[in-house]
C-alpha cells in the first residue's frame, strides 16, 4: 500500500444486480441515492412493467468518483465507436460541454400595450 491505495478485498456473498435502466437518482444532504430498475415480463406475455431491482446509497464524494470513473468510460467507448460522441446529442452532453456551448440570445419579450384604466 505505499501508493495510498486501499487494498480491495473479494467478497462472494455481496449481492450482484441487473438493471435495464435507473428511475431516480438524488442528492439529499451528504447522500446520493439511486434507484435501479429492471423490465419483467407480465405473466401473459406481450408487454413488459418495470420492476426496481435495488437502490443504492453512496456518499456525494463516492458519488462525484463514480461520475468521474462513468465519463471516462463514456470517453473510450467514443474513442471505440461503441456509442456515438454526445457532440450529436444536445441531452447527453456533459456539463462542461453544455458550459462551453455559445448562448443562444435570450427571446425578447412583446411589448405589453398599456391599458386606459
Amino acid at each position: 500500500m505505499a501508493n495510498g491505495k486501499k487494498q480491495i478485498v473479494a467478497n462472494p456473498a455481496a449481492p450482484e444486480v441487473f438493471a435495464d435502466a435507473t428511475t431516480s437518482v438524488t442528492v439529499r444532504g451528504n447522500v446520493a441515492r439511486m434507484t435501479f430498475v429492471s423490465e419483467r415480463a407480465k405473466a401473459g406475455g406481450g408487454e413488459t412493467d418495470a420492476v426496481v431491482a435495488g437502490h443504492l446509497a453512496m456518499s456525494v464524494r463516492g458519488f462525484l468518483q463514480l461520475f468521474g470513473q462513468m465519463q471516462s468510460i463514456v470517453q473510450q467507448m467514443q474513442k471505440s465507436g461503441l456509442v456515438k460522441s454526445s457532440g450529436s446529442s444536445p441531452a447527453a452532453a456533459t456539463p462542461a460541454e453544455k458550459a462551453a456551448r455559445p448562448k443562444k440570445p435570450a427571446r425578447k419579450k412583446p411589448a405589453r400595450k398599456k391599458s386606459k384604466t
